[in-house]
């Protein structure tokens, strides 16, 4: 009998730490994170105050997400809720909660993500100049299967085809090349691939203060995985051309992931789909466990555009921006209704499994 997560926040001070993990951000957006590591080798990962969108929900996504992986799909680091007293304090830019999670590497061990990879072994099928971290778009896997490195480790391929199957069913908004890593050694050789990690761009749980934002991005995950066609003018809207392509490749990429997936990797998708089979039975007979539940002294309300506050503070370093945007969104919260919540992702989420089931059966 599965056990359903915990929402019990684990709680922890900032002094008592043993060590920091220093992890340089490699790619697009450039930046260091110190964030701390405290006894058995946790990882505080506070919520980020401009972090697009950043709600209490993208700490609850973490932990429900990394239950539902390993509790069907394949072994996950956990995440809990948690607090880290003085955090807030010291590095102002972070909350101090957000969720804790075991080291996914260990000693002499480094993580390597595909954007460093490719940049490090250039392949003539994976366009990865033309690659850009944006959030809230999907991504075309299919040229990174393609390459000389996936062609020839075939296991190390259908592991990531796996991690790519899941990625779509949790409605990842932020999957892109530098969330997927290799675990190697301190000479650069590879050991394997690293697990799934970062679940909280879940459309599901991205919008708790506004429905009508939260059902446009599920049709969204929706329409990518069908493949609709983009009509003619259709993000005419977005004036950046590399936003207006980006979101034009976005709406279809799905798609073609799970069709490329469907005639290369059939043994992989018998298999997602029978995981899938599994999960879907329990959603149906044992939706209790698939309910968030209000974590004790958890902050309980979401502002999905305070962000922008943050944003023009930390990241733009424009106070006089940050400052309008603290008279025209502070005090905008709005209480999580967790039974609204819940009741919603589920539904979404039996909707896109059988969106996928589709596909992949055919």
């Amino acid at each position: 009998m599965k056990q359903k997560p915990s929402y019990l926040p684990k709680k922890y001070k900032y002094s008592a730490r043993s060590g920091n993990l220093k992890a340089e951000a490699v790619g697009v957006v450039k930046g260091a994170k110190h964030f701390p590591v405290f006894e058995g080798d946790v990882v505080f990962k506070p919520l980020t105050k401009s972090k697009p969108l950043s709600t209490p929900l993208f700490a609850y996504a973490e932990v429900f997400w990394s239950w539902v992986i390993d509790a069907y799909f394949m072994p996950a680091p956990q995440y809990q809720l948690a607090f880290c007293e003085g955090y807030e304090a010291e590095v102002e830019k972070y909350y101090d909660y957000g969720t804790v999670s075991p080291m996914i590497y260990g000693e002499g061990e480094h993580l390597l993500n595909l954007l460093e990879f490719f940049r490090k072994y250039p392949d003539d099928k994976v366009h990865i100049d033309d690659y850009v971290n944006y959030c809230q778009m999907f991504y075309d896997y299919t040229e990174i299967l393609e390459s000389d490195y996936f062609q020839t480790h075939p296991a190390m391929a259908e592991e990531l085809v796996l991690q790519i199957l899941v990625s779509i069913l949790k409605g990842d908004q932020n999957y892109h090349y530098e969330n997927i890593a290799f675990v190697c050694r301190e000479d650069d050789k590879i050991l394997r691939l690293a697990p799934m990690i970062d679940h909280e761009f879940s459309t599901y749980f991205m919008f708790p203060d506004s429905m009508p934002r939260q059902m446009y991005w599920f049709e969204q995950l929706a329409r990518s995985i069908q493949g609709d066609e983009v009509q003619l003018g259709e993000f005419d809207y977005l004036t950046n051309e590399t936003e207006r392509h980006l979101m034009e490749k976005s709406a279809t990429c799905l798609h073609k992931n799970l069709i490329y997936i469907r005639e290369h990797y059939p043994e992989v998708c018998q298999v997602f789909l029978e995981k899938l089979s599994r999960l879907e039975k329990d959603l149906k007979e044992k939706k209790e466990l698939f309910e968030l539940e209000k974590g004790p002294g958890y902050p309980e309300t979401a502002n999905s555009d305070a962000y922008l506050i943050g944003k023009a503070r930390y990241k733009d370093h424009d106070e006089k921006k940050a400052r309008e945007y603290e008279v025209k969104y502070s005090g905008k919260e709005k209480q999580i209704n967790f039974e609204v919540v819940n009741s919603v992702s589920v539904y979404e989420i039996k909707k896109i499994m059988q969106q996928m089931r589709e596909i992949l059966e055919k």
